[in-house]
This record gives structure tokens, sequence and C-alpha cells, in this order.
């Protein structure tokens, strides 16, 4: 396969994570939380969650492959002991961490996996958890200073 093909691989992979980790946190849990609290605005946001995390983690999955593919391919040792390599473990320091968070959003936290009779909760309590929106807010600025680190290695 092209190598062109395998970065627009990545970038798209790239794309859909952080742009739906966007759209959740900029528009949807917004909108929601507008709505009054009842089973249906929790069920969208449920719904919504569990549909992204499957789209979430798939497109993880292609950014470490595809990742890997161009590190194995393009890098080589000389080039790992180079500035551009500090730039390199950088990157992969800040995905490792976002990776992590991510982790523990979806599978510790899971603030999508409410059942049927939670829906019923008090119209006070948040449609999303505390927790799970930080998280959620930190995998974000990760993953933006990912893109930063990597435009930034781009031009080594």
């Amino acid at each position: 396969m092209p190598d062109y093909l395998i970065t627009w691989i990545h970038l798209v992979a790239a794309i859909t994570l952080i742009g739906g980790l966007l759209f959740s946190q900029v528009v949807l849990t917004p909108v929601v939380r507008k709505t009054p609290s009842d089973s249906k605005s929790r069920e969208i946001i449920r719904l919504a969650g569990r549909r992204f995390r499957t789209i979430a983690w798939v497109s993880l999955i292609i950014l470490i492959l595809t990742g890997a593919y161009q590190m194995l391919n393009e890098s080589g040792s000389a080039r790992i002991e180079t500035a551009w390599g500090v730039v390199l473990m950088l990157k992969l320091f800040l995905f490792a961490i976002a990776f992590g968070l991510l982790l523990i959003h979806d599978f510790i936290l899971d603030p999508y996996a409410l059942s049927s009779q939670n829906t019923a909760l008090p119209a006070s309590s948040p449609i999303v958890p505390a927790r799970a929106d930080i998280l959620q807010k930190g995998v974000i600025v990760l993953t933006l200073a990912v893109l930063l680190v990597a435009s930034y290695l781009a031009k080594i």
C-alpha cells in the first residue's frame, strides 16, 4: 500500500476521533443539558455515546496500526536519536496518556451503560457524570496536543 494512503487513513482516523469528541462536548452534551432532564434525554446521550465509543475505538486501533507502520517505515534508528525522535516520543507519550484516559472513561466509568431502570434518575442528577465529562475534556486537550506535536513533527 502506498505511504500516502497510509498517511491519509491515519489522518481520517484522527479526524474522526477528535471530531467526534468535540461534537460530543461542544454540541450534543450542551443541547441535551438544556432539554428537560427526562428519560429521552438520557437515552439520547447513552445511545450516541455507545455508538461513538465503537467508532472511537476503531479509530484508535487504526491510529495505532498506521502510526506503527509509518514509524517503522520512515523513522529508522538514526532518526530516533535526533530532535525528530525526541518530538516523536513526546507525541507518543501524549497519545499514551489520552489512550489511558479514554480507557478509564469508556471501560471503568462507562457513562453510557445506563440501564433502563437507571434512566428514571431524579431530574437534578447530571445527564453525564462530572468525572466522565472531565476525562473526556482531558482526552480532547491531549488529542489536540498530539495533533499540534504531529504538525511540528512534519516540519522537522
